[in-house]
């Protein structure tokens, strides 16, 4: 499927929990990694619009996909994500509980140990949760 900004919606929307789902939508977004500005924009915009916690843990669990994953093929998103991260952990630890911030707290362990950001970015996305 070729990519725009209706099929980019249509994804989110499809998007669930599950292992699978998280990863198939991270590999067409990689595929459409030279529209990761528009990408990333519309994940901080659904990101926000829903007030479920485990939906935007979900959203959360695709940029780390996206993240760890699209290094290898250029960094649209982690220069993208960089810019949004703040504002999107802040989101979603108002809706968070303690098992929830846990989570978010391990995705950036991960992001430590695989050189994902430099440890004061993650510092600083550590002290908002």
């Amino acid at each position: 499927m070729s990519f725009s900004e209706s099929s980019l919606l249509k994804k989110f929307q499809e998007l669930n929990s599950s292992q699978q789902s998280v990863q198939t939508l991270s590999l067409w977004l990689i595929h459409h990694r030279k529209n990761a500005q528009i990408v990333v924009n519309t994940w901080l915009r659904e990101l926000h619009e829903t007030n479920k916690p485990e939906r935007k843990l979900t959203f959360i669990y695709l940029a780390n996909d996206v993240l760890q994953n699209s290094r290898r093929k250029g960094d649209e998103y982690l220069n993208e994500f960089k810019n949004v991260l703040n504002d999107a952990l802040v989101n979603t630890t108002q809706f968070s509980d303690d098992k929830t911030k846990f989570t978010l707290e391990r995705i950036l362990n991960i992001w430590k140990d695989r050189k994902i950001y430099t440890d004061d970015f993650l510092n600083n996305l550590r002290d908002i949760i």
